[in-house]
């Protein structure tokens, strides 16, 4: 009996000196870990902000460019109208002229848009992979932004392009049937030049409501790490406390059974 007792003694000091080696193991290396992980929080959210940012300024161009040229168009097709019923050689002089002005004005603002539209797209795969990583943690999910109304934009950019280009086509040929088939082609173009501006207005909600999510999530999580270290730690020395307190027991039970063991030493 006496020999159960000192094997649970001895077991129970080297499953408590265990114990305590891996709290105090826990406590210190948690703030050891600390700044790496905050270090590694603040970069991730630094570069979606950053993202956010190239994003909001690339569609502020976007709609910019889209705008002036709709305004520039809108000024050509009322050039057009005049023109339509006037006589042969008026008629070229104004078309070269119009011409000129969508060649020199309106397709570089719409190729404008499309470039600057890339940068919006790359800056948004940006934003949405980052937010996917950190979903991985169900605390940290948040909603990224819409590429399916990027891709729209972008097919209607490339439909103006197109356009733009059959327009200015049309514009350097003679004829009232050509005069007529411009007019419809720049009508075609500056509705879908509305289409687009009213996609733009549907996308700038979001990138509000995703910088706002961010900036939520980055006020949660980095003061947590700290709270979280300081948390883990309290625990981690009350576990090392009550592991040194049951091992002076353990060590108790070890020395009352030893002596019991011995017992005392009678006389002949």
């Amino acid at each position: 009996m006496r020999v159960y007792k000192r094997l649970l003694a001895g077991l129970a000091l080297l499953l408590s000196a265990v114990v305590l080696l891996l709290s105090l193991a826990v406590g210190v290396g948690v703030w050891i870990v600390r700044q790496p992980v905050t270090a590694k929080a603040t970069h991730v959210f630094e570069r979606v902000e950053a993202a956010l940012d190239v994003a909001g300024q690339g569609l502020d161009q976007v709609k910019t460019s889209v705008t002036r040229a709709a305004v520039r168009l809108s000024s050509v097709r009322v050039e057009q109208k005049k023109h339509l019923t006037e006589q042969p050689r008026t008629a070229d002089m104004a078309r070269q002229f119009l011409a000129r002005t969508v060649q020199q004005t309106i397709a570089p603002d719409i190729n404008n848009a499309h470039e600057k539209l890339h940068t919006v797209a790359e800056a948004t795969v940006v934003v949405n992979t980052m937010l996917e990583d950190l979903g991985n943690f169900r605390f940290l999910s948040a909603t990224g932004l819409d590429v399916g109304c990027l891709a729209e934009i972008n097919s209607d950019l490339s439909l103006v392009e197109s356009s733009t280009w059959e327009l200015l086509r049309l514009l350097g040929e003679p004829g009232s049937a050509a005069r007529a088939d411009a007019a419809a082609r720049s009508s075609q173009v500056e509705s879908t030049l509305q289409t687009v501006r009213g996609l733009i207005d549907e996308y700038e909600p979001q990138l509000t409501q995703v910088r706002q999510q961010t900036e939520a999530l980055k006020s949660r999580t980095l003061p947590w790490i700290t709270t979280a270290s300081i948390l883990i730690s309290v625990v981690c020395t009350w576990v090392a406390l009550s592991q040194v307190n049951f091992m002076f027991q353990a060590w108790s039970w070890w020395r009352h059974s030893c002596l019991s063991n011995t017992g005392p030493i009678g006389h002949e």
